[in-house]
């Protein structure tokens, strides 16, 4: 049963990869909307600069000042990130679990999932209040998602019952 976990695991890992994939064109296809819109307005004429920065006493140019990074509407790069990679660890512990069969990987596992879960979730969710909020343009394609979020939830469930039935 963990062999076939291990395989459910790596097609819900697929599925994500999948709607990464689709999600990634989308996002390409919606910013090249806004820079052809962006480029068809008018432009607004550059003023001269004149001088240059006052050196401080120590003949150093001034501090500059350090702008916050600001991503884009729909764009949680913390949670793109952490999402995929934490499926991936707790599927290296799953892996391990199969061909070893050491318990404590297996809950190792189902808690790396778990937490993967949660972002998952938190990372769906909040993308949707933007896109209710401001027009982001672009969005995962629903039936990837739905389809991702079945395959992950049939994977956590029998993750928890080859873990509960596993020998030690």
């Amino acid at each position: 049963m963990a062999i076939f976990v291990l395989v459910l695991w790596i097609a819900t890992a697929g599925a994500g990869l999948t709607l990464l994939r689709a999600g990634g064109a989308a996002r390409r296809l919606a910013a090249g909307a806004r820079a052809r819109a962006r480029e068809q307005a008018p432009k607004a004429p550059v003023p001269a600069r004149i001088g240059a920065l006052p050196m401080t006493a120590d003949g150093k140019p001034p501090p500059v000042p350090h702008p916050r990074v600001v991503s884009a509407p729909g764009e949680h790069p913390l949670l793109e990130f952490s999402h995929p990679a934490l499926a991936v660890i707790g599927l290296a512990f799953w892996a391990m679990f199969a061909f070893v069969h050491y318990r404590p990987m297996a809950w190792i596992a189902i808690g790396v999932l778990v937490v993967a879960i949660c972002v998952g979730l938190g990372w769906l969710v909040r993308g949707r209040r933007e896109r209710r909020r401001e027009d982001v343009g672009w969005q995962f394609p629903p039936r990837l998602v739905a389809l991702h979020g079945l395959a992950a939830t049939l994977t956590i469930v029998l993750t928890v019952a080859a873990a509960l039935v596993a020998r030690g």
